[in-house]
């Protein structure tokens, strides 16, 4: 009798272990994999994104891979100067915006300068000369710049910093910056600037308020830009909300904005894909704003929404 109850108990073991494998196997077998490349500071957008995808579409599963991943469904493409949504012809790689953001020179309230740099208004003929080193083969000689001297310019590098933008934006490129350069997530460039009380640098908005209490981080200063006195009020109220308000709404000459985009090959990606790509640009734009982006401005998201199902393969 005890030979037999042991035996029924363990084919009853082996029967529930064997039932739960096969449901286990047919659960990884539903599940849907998008492979993601991206860049530092999108990461907690995207892992928003993410989260509220999977609230309707619990099958679908996104990991994050590194740049020389053979797999990559969707690639983040940051500081994209241009609105053109072709990267590569010939390869049939396109890109897809969703979202936005922007960078402000800054620098520290513990900067020496602090006062005198307060009371002036930058313009562009300034910033360009601020931070980038003279050019040897102008006509005239630069006139001496006492507070230029005695500031040390920290910029960043690599495609994921917004340094090309930046210098584009004033005619300028990456290799014209003067001061020091800093590898790495731009991150760091705040970082440079708090140990270097005499650093200036320029950084997105994600970056440079927190995004708890929505103000400028303890020890950050913009600095005054010589813009519309309306906009120059609401950039000097310190409020991210009310900056993006101004940003999204307002053209303002002195601050560059950049696209962010995901970058994807049109003939090769995956249905799954796709549709996680058109969830951004329609339900998933209301969280760039609480992450320090800005949305996509409303004809390109008219304009994608239309087209964006067509591209990729429908196959599963």
């Amino acid at each position: 009798m005890h030979t037999l109850k042991l035996f029924l108990t363990i084919a009853l073991i082996n029967t529930a272990i064997i039932s739960s494998a096969i449901a286990e196997d047919g659960n990884e077998g539903k599940t849907q994999v998008i492979y993601v490349e991206s860049a530092k500071y999108t990461l907690p957008l995207l892992e928003k994104w993410v989260t509220e995808y999977n609230k309707t579409n619990p099958e679908v599963r996104v990991e994050w891979v590194g740049k020389n991943a053979e797999n990559i469904d969707l690639r983040i493409v940051a500081n994209v100067v241009s609105d053109d949504e072709t990267l590569n012809d010939e390869d049939g790689e396109a890109i897809t915006y969703v979202g936005r953001s922007a960078l402000l020179p800054v620098t520290t309230k513990e900067n020496p300068l602090y006062e005198q740099i307060a009371r002036k208004k930058f313009g562009k003929k300034e910033l360009k000369r601020l931070f980038f080193a003279d050019d040897p083969f102008a006509d005239e000689s630069p006139s001496k710049d006492k507070l230029k001297e005695q500031l040390t310019v920290y910029s960043g590098s690599g495609k994921a910093s917004g340094a090309t933008l930046f210098a584009s934006f004033f005619g300028q490129s990456s290799s014209d910056f003067r001061g020091k350069k800093i590898q790495g997530d731009d991150i760091y460039l705040l970082q440079a600037i708090g140990k270097d009380p005499t650093g200036i640098t320029f950084n997105n908005l994600s970056y440079i308020y927190d995004l708890n209490d929505r103000q400028l981080k303890d020890g950050i200063s913009l600095l005054p830009l010589d813009v519309k006195k309306n906009q120059l009020e609401i950039i000097k109220s310190e409020n991210l909300d009310e900056t993006i308000s101004l940003l999204e709404n307002e053209k303002v000459e002195l601050i560059p904005v950049l696209n962010i985009g995901f970058a994807y090959n049109g003939q090769t990606e995956t249905a799954e894909a796709g549709q996680f790509l058109k969830w951004i640009i329609t339900e998933g734009q209301k969280f760039n704003h609480e992450f320090g982006f800005l949305q996509v401005d409303k004809k390109t998201l008219s304009y994608r929404k239309n087209i964006l199902g067509d591209i990729f393969l429908t196959n599963k």
